[in-house]
């Protein structure tokens, strides 16, 4: 007897996991200082790739690498650092089948008003760009 189930069909998909530092420990003295470092969070964005059957199933293997890959370590200033992981943002289904050269591993549209400009997004979106440029605007 012969059955023609086929293997559900795998697909790739670029998952967006944001994480976190999260400082403690510490001087008094050091935190107090009016440094520009200590006034500020610092997140991070990563895109992991995974291949799976549906993007539900892509996502929960993504947290899982995001959450293997949270560490901590100690800063000069003596404070531990925790990198964990908070979310996943988006995941983008690849229309490639094969990873080469040039493959699009993520996309994302940013929809605003008529009136907003490609460099009012870049200020909203990507402030990080305009102060490696040494732009002011």
């Amino acid at each position: 007897m012969e059955t023609n189930s086929k293997l559900p069909q795998t697909k790739w998909y670029a998952v967006k996991v944001l994480f976190e530092s999260v400082h403690s420990g510490g001087s008094d003295q050091q935190k107090n200082e009016d440094n520009a470092e200590n006034n500020m969070k610092l997140f991070e964005e990563s895109i992991i790739l995974v291949k799976d059957t549906n993007m539900e199933k892509a996502i929960e293997i993504a947290e899982k690498f995001a959450k293997k890959a949270e560490h901590e370590s100690l800063n000069s200033f003596g404070e531990t650092v925790k990198h964990q992981f908070v979310r996943h943002l988006h995941a983008f289904e690849l229309n490639d089948d094969k990873i080469t050269i040039g493959t699009e591993i993520y996309s994302r549209f940013i929809h605003v008003g008529q009136e907003i400009s490609a460099s009012d997004v870049i200020k909203r979106y990507y402030p990080e760009v305009l102060d490696e440029d040494g732009d002011s605007e």
